[in-house]
């Protein structure tokens, strides 16, 4: 793959740097990166640059999916990143680390794979019995002592992990263990809030970011946190399903705690969140599934992009994980509820100033790849977000958590050459999103044409797979 010069002529650019939208615009990219963004009026087209007349469409930065797992049963990785790419999601942050994803990245950076830039976790370091244990190859490393949780960090650091991730069922001592070792190295920490250790401290550990809306958050903003706390770390999970029956106890405590929930100890909380600089990634987009399992639409057409038994597979894990055996009609209407008090949440989080990150954890049941971002970003809206913030919490915000808001994230001159290109304002309905005509991922164009063929590759590898 060559990148080309490109001029984008006419678009309406939305820069997600907060400026208004600036009409009939022209953006210039050469050597993957963009050099000129202004008014088409005043802006020279050089000799030489492939002209693209984009007048009545929206120019926006690349998506971030900030939590994603890729991982594919067709074991060939243009499935999930062709996925991707038509869904202009042109950088992911990778959640389970596992050795293939490294060659993937490999791949990409050489220019062997049109994919997103990756970045990639360590194996889950979770307690005993980790939540995941029960699972037949899943990426986890069950930690039970300090001198476990430092050689944890240093393995992960060998096997080239871009940061730790942690996960719920950690003890004080692993999770303290954890966390004094990756600031030795100098690596960050991201995952689960553990169930052992009071969200406050957690806060002001140096975990750099929270993902999830499940558990720990409302206990914190209850005047009987002490005692919602300590049933949060007296949680026994069943060996048939440690996940499913974790998650069913965990909804029972949510259920009491947003019973007893105080907006100026929420409040609290949010300071703190934000004083810490800490990010929240809330993933709304699977809270709904998990809180409505009635969502999940197996004859949805886009489940042709995903391998045949996926409905199944899907159909297991919401009948013994998300319902752990079967919700009872009291069970279902609280989940609706639920997930009501998580948008709430999530939008009071946004007005406090706390630093959100979009997210999906596809490829949860009821989510596919590339797709399910948008709806992620619905979501945002649905909480009470701008389309604008919702927009830059896959574009501006995880660019500042990752550390590339100099080269990455907003539509300016010197940042690199994501883009998206789209039929219809994002501003005035996020749904637009959706509404794809370019993506340009690292310099290369892709247009309609070459978008329809990536899903139709998508299609034929997963039809393909038995």
């Amino acid at each position: 793959m060559t990148a080309q010069l490109h001029a984008y002529v006419g678009a309406t650019v939305v820069d997600a740097t907060g400026a208004p939208p600036r009409p009939n615009q022209t953006v210039i990219v050469a050597d993957r990166m963009i050099t000129t963004v202004g008014p088409a009026a005043q802006v020279p087209v050089p000799a030489g640059v492939q002209v693209h007349d984009v007048h009545g469409k929206h120019l926006i930065p690349g998506l971030t999916d900030m939590h994603v797992h890729s991982e594919s049963e067709t074991e060939d990785p243009r499935h999930f990143a062709s996925l991707y790419i038509a869904n202009g999601v042109t950088a992911v942050r990778e959640m389970w680390g596992r050795p293939v994803l490294h060659q993937i990245r490999q791949k990409i950076e050489s220019g062997e794979l049109l994919g997103p830039r990756m970045t990639i976790a360590s194996q889950l370091l979770d307690g005993a019995p980790a939540l995941w244990s029960d699972v037949p190859d899943a990426p986890v490393v069950t930690i039970t002592s300090p001198e476990q949780a430092r050689r944890a960090v240093a393995e992960a650091i060998e096997a080239g992990a871009d940061f730790i991730k942690v996960y719920s069922r950690l003890a004080p001592d692993a999770y303290w263990a954890i966390l004094a070792e990756a600031r030795r190295r100098d690596i960050v920490v991201a995952g689960h809030r553990s169930d052992n250790v009071p969200f406050g401290e957690q806060i002001e550990s140096g975990q750099r970011s929270f993902e999830h809306m499940f558990g720990g958050l409302w206990p914190a903003a209850s005047p009987q946190i002490e005692r919602l706390e300590a049933a949060m770390a007296r949680i026994e999970t069943s060996p048939e399903f440690h996940l499913g029956s974790w998650m069913k106890r965990v909804s029972e405590i949510e259920w009491e705690a947003v019973a007893a929930y105080d907006p100026a100890r929420a409040a609290g909380v949010f300071e703190r969140l934000v004083a810490a600089e800490v990010a929240y990634t809330p993933t709304l987009a699977v809270h709904a599934v998990v809180d409505r399992p009635d969502l999940i639409t197996l004859g949805d057409p886009r489940m042709e992009y995903l391998v045949p038994h996926t409905p199944e597979s899907w159909d297991f894990l919401r009948t013994h994980i998300y319902c752990n055996g079967g919700r009872s009609v009291q069970e279902a209407a609280r989940g609706r509820e639920l997930l009501q008090w998580r948008r709430a949440t999530v939008g009071a989080m946004e007005q406090a100033g706390v630093r959100l990150l979009a997210g999906t954890d596809s490829v949860a049941p009821g989510l596919i790849p590339g797709f399910s971002l948008h709806t992620e970003l619905a979501e945002l809206v649905a909480a009470g977000l701008s389309p604008l913030r919702a927009l830059q919490c896959a574009t501006l915000e995880p660019a500042r958590y990752l550390g590339r808001d100099h080269w990455a994230g907003t539509v300016q001159a010197g940042r690199v050459a994501d883009l998206l290109i789209l039929d219809a304002d994002p501003l005035a309905d996020i749904r637009n999103t959706q509404r794809i005509h370019t993506v340009m991922v690292d310099g290369h164009h892709i247009g309609p044409e070459e978008r329809a063929r990536l899903l139709a590759t998508a299609k034929s590898i997963a039809g393909g797979a038995r």
